[in-house]
């Protein structure tokens, strides 16, 4: 029997979702890709197969309104290099993770 946390569950299916959203959310802000997938530590060529890979996740997340906003405020937020407390990701994660039907973890 295969046991798994909650993160690294999330880890596998929400995160690179998350961060290809994020990265796009700091695109329409006006970053270049590099720096923009230098905020959320992904590489370039990552962002692209996962872009292509999880068009689908992407495209739920970007669609609900609470997550799209949490995400615009994170990542404006990152741009104006304020203090983000570690946990937002996390509140975005396990937002996200209902989308997919997985379990909520807070």
């Amino acid at each position: 029997m295969h046991y798994s946390t909650f993160c690294e569950d999330g880890y596998i299916n929400v995160v690179p979702a998350l961060k290809v959203t994020l990265i796009m959310s700091l695109l329409s802000k006006g970053l270049s890709l590099r720096d923009a997938c230098k905020y959320v530590n992904m590489s370039i060529t990552a962002y692209e197969r996962h872009k292509k890979d999880s068009m689908d996740k992407i495209q739920k997340i970007r669609e609900n309104r609470e997550i799209s906003e949490m995400i615009d405020a994170l990542t404006t937020k990152m741009i104006n290099k304020e203090k983000i407390d570690p946990m937002m990701f996390c509140l975005i994660c396990s937002k996200s993770r209902r989308l997919f039907n997985l379990p909520v973890c807070f």
